[in-house]
């Protein structure tokens, strides 16, 4: 393994800003990561892993630590009779597991297409979308304690899952090395949400979970920018999940606000709904920095931007978002580097 000096690490990321890492280093198998953990813990530096950077800010003052870029990549799949067993390397890109399961006709994560990023982001995250989630499938993960450096497998009951985050994301000392998920051969698919039935009543075939996945990318494909000057890091704030009565009251001022309610008495909220058709901020714009004009929970910028801008940004909508309906929205983005 080598390992590199005062790397940036904007072009490594789907925003394209920030700073750079002072060291860095690229791991393409177990023990890689082990030997990379052991370069940090000896110069009792922190270390950061990084993924497909489509989920993180990175600051315009870099990392000083160490940053691992995770290229454990291979994707396996075993056949257990009306079920299967997926295995993937944490640093396989996420639509190419969705596209090995459906390569095998394998229901489960079909509804998770075309999202952004590697497997490991996607179990730190607890990805979803289009009624799915990755915690649904989730068997097992091989990690690596960074701070010990022994390998240990953390199970579905001790993941943690709940809305975008998991025990990953709560206990980053464990670096995930590969995921393991149970998918089904036989399934009743979630074509519910509204983009998706109105897809099937417009004739798209949604039989396979081929099928299902082609029809949510290009779906996925109309809410993002495609110009090659811009970049984003996705849904940059997370839906909003809170008291159920503090819902209902939005949803008499603003008629027509979708809320989901939850059997824990509170109730997830549209952002995306409120930023539109509430205060009207669609397509709102600081300098290189905005909200995109189809898709509001997205956060764009333009070739230029620092992450001082991104931040900013989003703290202004935060603040309108809050006075406007006194809900404290917070990001699904992360801050690369820092820990809470």
């Amino acid at each position: 393994m080598t390992i590199q000096e005062n790397v940036p690490l904007a072009p490594l990321t789907t925003l394209g800003v920030g700073g750079a890492a002072r060291f860095f280093a690229v791991a393409e198998s177990v023990e890689e990561v082990e030997e990379a953990l052991a370069f940090a813990r000896e110069r009792s530096l922190p270390l950061f892993v990084l993924g497909e950077g489509s989920n993180v800010l990175i600051p315009d003052e870099g990392i000083s630590g160490v940053v691992l870029k995770m290229a454990v990549r291979g994707i396996t799949v075993e056949d257990r009779g009306d079920r299967a067993v997926l295995v993937a390397g944490a640093g396989a890109l996420w639509d190419d597991v969705v596209d090995a399961a459906s390569a095998h006709h394998l229901f489960g994560i079909e509804n998770l297409a075309g999202i952004p990023g590697s497997v490991a982001g996607a179990a730190v995250q607890n990805i979803g979308a289009y009624g799915a989630e990755l915690s649904r499938v989730f068997d097992a993960a091989d990690v690596v304690d960074s701070e010990t450096g022994t390998r240990t497998q953390i199970a579905r009951d001790a993941a943690a899952f709940a809305y975008r985050t998991s025990f990953f994301k709560q206990h980053p000392r464990f670096c995930i090395s590969r995921v393991t998920f149970a998918l089904t051969k036989d399934a009743e698919p979630d074509l519910s949400y509204a983009d998706v039935a109105r897809a099937r009543a417009a004739g798209a075939p949604l039989a396979t979970p081929a099928e299902i996945a082609r029809t949510i990318r290009a779906i996925r494909a109309k809410k993002f920018p495609q110009d090659e000057g811009e970049g984003t890091a996705g849904s940059f704030f997370k839906n909003p999940v809170i008291p159920r009565a503090h819902a209902e009251a939005l949803a008499g001022r603003f008629p027509g606000l979708p809320t989901f309610p939850r059997e824990d008495g509170r109730a997830k909220v549209s952002l995306a709904w409120l930023l539109d058709h509430a205060l009207s901020l669609k397509g709102y714009a600081e300098g290189p920095v905005r909200l995109y004009e189809e898709q509001p929970l997205v956060i764009v910028v333009r070739s230029g931007a620092t992450a001082a801008a991104v931040d900013a940004f989003a703290r202004a909508v935060a603040a309108r978002v809050h006075d406007a309906t006194g809900i404290a929205i917070e990001r699904e983005v992360e801050t690369f580097g820092v820990r809470s």
